[in-house]
């Protein structure tokens, strides 16, 4: 160990060239995160959250004081969301892999037979794991599926802080 004191009042002494580093952070430039903004306001969010996250939006006092007809209402909406994302990833994900074969192997009768028989296929009781940025879906084209669906309501880019 070095003579320095301040080497013997922490826990962890480092040592080499990043000392400085991992004691103070890079002083030479600024430190803050950049939060995504989106164009929807915090009750919209808040509808689109319940839609997709059910009753785990409220808070335990909350529930404890809601009626029994809402809970079940929610509940329901949020189970149909469900539903509709599912397959809606499974059409998005049985498409792009129709494409891919198509594209990958266009001679084969396999991949044909496939684009014409199974890409439009879906299975209400497979539940999709992929998450929608890595299909490439962001949070307005989730919005519009829902308010096409029907679960959120048509006018739903209109609806202002309540």
């Amino acid at each position: 160990m070095e003579n320095n004191p301040k080497a013997f009042a922490q826990k962890v002494v480092y040592k080499g060239k990043m000392t400085s580093y991992q004691l103070y952070g890079n002083a030479g430039l600024k430190q803050h995160v950049v939060y995504e903004k989106d164009e929807f306001n915090t009750y919209q969010n808040f509808l689109y959250k319940r839609v997709l996250f059910g009753l785990t939006v409220y808070s335990e006092d909350e529930l404890s004081k809601m009626h029994w007809d809402k809970k079940k209402r929610v509940q329901k909406v949020h189970s149909r969301a469900q539903q509709v994302l599912n397959l809606w990833k499974q059409e998005l994900t049985n498409k792009w892999t129709a494409d891919l074969l198509n594209t990958l192997f266009h001679h084969s009768q396999f991949a044909k037979d496939y684009a014409e028989k199974f890409a439009c296929e879906t299975d209400p009781d497979y539940i999709s794991n992929l998450e929608f940025k890595s299909l490439g879906i962001d949070k307005k084209e989730i919005v519009d599926k829902l308010i096409q669906e029907k679960v959120l309501p048509n006018n739903f880019y209109e609806l202002k802080n309540a």
